[in-house]
């Protein structure tokens, strides 16, 4: 059965839950978020992309901020840039943009840093990918993302791998939204980066035998 708007996740939210668990939780289930440097950076980088802006150019219509959502996955969030390109691909309706014609859909994603070593910013442009091929009939195959540090793009193709594993995580956030069982908390190398460490504690080791007891009470 598909998600009904309320019980839908937000995209974003699969970034958060692919870097750590615990991250995720602290954010979507306690509801906490603090800021730091790198924080600050991604928000203020984002303010121009999330007006809604338009831009038409070499043949290529941008649109910025638009609304999206899989009822499908559960999914909601709202795109940092939207290309749309004439191809020799089938004619299709868009009318949430006000398009019709034989045009082919490429998410763009902008983060503030550099290339991650790590599948975690693909995650959220294939979520998006998955949301557009919902509303739109089409096959979203490539998406781009945005580096601001070494300013340009990465070129991604949406591979059966990458798609899976972002049904994947959505499922699982789900599942962590119905549980209501904050992940616990590992100390790992994405620590000094998180700007929720204080919230989330993770020197502190938690034993087996504490993990047992937990899920004992809340099974």
């Amino acid at each position: 059965m598909p998600y009904s708007d309320e019980d839908c996740i937000a995209i974003s939210g699969l970034q958060h839950l692919a870097f750590c668990k615990r991250q995720w939780g602290i954010i979507h289930l306690e509801q906490e978020w603090a800021e730091n440097f790198l924080t600050a950076e991604g928000r203020i980088m984002h303010e121009r992309v999330d007006s809604g802006y338009q831009e038409f150019r070499k043949g290529v219509r941008q649109y910025s901020g638009l609304h999206i959502r899989s009822q499908e996955l559960g999914l909601y969030g709202r795109m940092d840039v939207l290309e749309v390109e004439k191809t020799e691909g089938p004619f299709v309706d868009i009318p949430w943009i006000g398009l019709s014609g034989n045009w082919q859909l490429r998410p763009v994603e902008f983060k503030h840093g550099k290339p991650k070593n790590n599948d975690v910013d693909l995650v959220q442009l294939c979520a998006q990918a998955l949301c557009l091929e919902e509303m739109t009939g089409l096959k979203v195959k490539e998406g781009s993302i945005y580096y601001c540090e070494i300013r340009r793009r990465n070129e991604f193709e949406f591979t059966d791998d990458i798609r899976e594993r972002t049904i994947e995580l959505a499922k699982e956030g789900h599942q962590l939204i119905e549980s209501g069982i904050l992940p616990y908390a590992e100390k790992g190398i994405n620590c000094k980066a998180c700007s929720l460490l204080e919230f989330c504690q993770p020197r502190v080791k938690q034993s087996e035998k504490l993990k047992n007891y937990y899920r004992e009470l809340f099974g």
